[in-house]
């Protein structure tokens, strides 16, 4: 790329597709070689983070009950008005 060889030529020789070795050498322009330390794809915050008090309301439910999830998120709209996903209850429990 910087000796003016095709994109494509490059990326085949690394065995990485063109898009993967655009992104690395943005990074290594923009940042040199620290752009090129590998990092965590993990956000830095989870604001849609299902709140502490309802999933322990979760787990309480589920060892009271035994029920699936499914039955978790109609346990939790009934007496206690909260409406979530059956996999939310799932990776909250």
């Amino acid at each position: 790329m910087d000796a003016g060889r095709p994109v494509a030529h490059v990326a085949a020789e690394a065995g990485i597709s063109r898009r993967c070795l655009a992104k690395w050498y943005a990074r290594r322009c923009a940042h040199g070689e620290a752009g090129l330390v590998d990092h965590s794809s993990r956000p830095a915050t989870s604001p849609a983070r299902t709140a502490e008090d309802v999933a322990d309301l979760i787990e309480a439910l589920w060892r009271q009950t035994k029920h699936g999830r499914a039955w978790l998120a109609a346990d939790l709209k009934r007496p206690h008005g909260i409406t979530l996903a059956p996999a939310t209850c799932t990776a909250v429990s």
